[in-house]
């Protein structure tokens, strides 16, 4: 079976993660994998997909208002396709779902669209949104996949479009708790004090992510806890803007900015406490590695974040205050036994839920 996976920029995310990941489950069933970025610049995540043994193609989509270069980006795309014998399309793109499905379709071939988040839309906008997916889905079979309980409600109960929900997953052999003494000596090796208060968040600095909400909380929590360093893993558009604030509040040097970080887990287990501060998500592969590395996570109530809590209390989950955050960072510090049973239920919460042999095979099955 040649599956071919349409993305956008190929960069350190979620989906990217997963699907190397778990590039072996899928050629172990027999998949030959293509993976083709549809941005302008290719994303510095593709050697990843290369080592993992995906064909990785570059062919940035033209813009909106250049219609004529589109009509020949979809024309030759089903050609592509045609011409290369794939059997699945899978779709990680919104713009993209339509037309692609739609090449799909004329091809005969089968395609998928995976919703990765929330995607809300304006009043004006809300019914073109409900009719593309409704075009996808009954005109083209283009089969819907939702990645966790709130992505799945927010498209039934906001678009009125039942999908097949199945959860995202990790890399289990890559994030595992801390072997003895493991802690101690990765400290050592990150040059982080023995006494430090370590907090940490990965992902990319965006006005979704939030991490300028961690460092006001931070500042509250230098009052308690001086000896606090915070690991700040991750780029984007919003950290320039995140480095003037920590310098403005005089926390730059307990601040560590590490930028994109392969080895993530060493990061993890050398840290006290995670933290996400995010407007929404889907599911963030970040929070589930944490919760696999026995970290325990503070998490503010919005869609997807609060699905870990979905079934028992297995993470810290608050209102959107940076303030409450400083509290229960504080919390964490006072009492480190109920962190420690906090971060075992959470643990065992990710690897019921987020298998990627189980989950990874589920995903195999909806391309027949």
């Amino acid at each position: 079976m040649k599956v071919i996976h349409i993305l956008v920029e190929l960069k350190f995310s979620g989906a990217e993660i997963m699907y190397v990941d778990a590039a072996n489950v899928f050629k172990n069933k027999g998949c030959e994998l293509t993976v083709m970025a549809t941005a302008q610049n290719i994303g510095e995540y593709a050697p990843y997909f290369e080592r993992a043994g995906y064909k990785v193609i570059h062919w940035p989509f033209p813009r909106l208002k250049n219609y004529l270069a589109r009509i020949r980006f979809y024309k030759n795309f089903y050609s592509f396709i045609v011409k290369e014998g794939y059997d699945v399309v899978h779709i990680h793109s919104l713009w993209a779902m339509w037309g692609l499905s739609l090449c799909a379709r004329l091809a005969k071939k089968h395609s998928v669209f995976t919703f990765h988040n929330v995607y809300p839309s304006k009043a004006l906008t809300h019914p073109y949104y409900i009719a593309l997916r409704w075009t996808a889905k009954y005109l083209f079979n283009c089969k819907f996949h939702t990645i966790s309980d709130s992505v799945y409600n927010h498209e039934l109960g906001y678009y009125y479009n039942k999908t097949v929900k199945i959860y995202n997953w990790y890399g289990f052999d890559r994030f595992y708790p801390a072997e003895e003494h493991e802690k101690v000596t990765t400290r050592e090796q990150l040059g982080i004090k023995p006494n430090d208060f370590v907090l940490i968040s990965v992902g990319g600095c965006s006005n979704i992510k939030r991490h300028s909400e961690i460092i006001k909380a931070l500042k509250i929590v230098e009052e308690t806890i001086p000896n606090f360093l915070y690991l700040h893993l991750g780029t984007g558009t919003a950290e320039e803007e995140e480095m003037e604030l920590a310098k403005k509040l005089g926390l730059y040097d307990k601040i560590k900015f590490c930028g994109n970080q392969h080895e993530v887990r060493k990061f993890l287990i050398a840290s006290d406490v995670y933290l996400m501060p995010s407007r929404f998500e889907g599911i963030p592969i970040t929070t589930i590695e944490a919760m696999a590395c026995e970290i325990p996570a503070i998490l503010y109530d919005v869609p997807g974040l609060r699905d870990f809590n979905s079934q028992g209390v297995n993470s810290i989950l608050i209102p959107e205050d940076y303030k409450i955050l400083a509290d229960k960072i504080v919390y964490v510090y006072n009492n480190r036994a109920d962190a420690h049973e906090l971060a075992s239920r959470g643990r065992h919460f990710v690897n019921e839920h987020f298998n990627m042999i189980s989950n990874a095979a589920k995903i195999f099955d909806l391309y027949h």
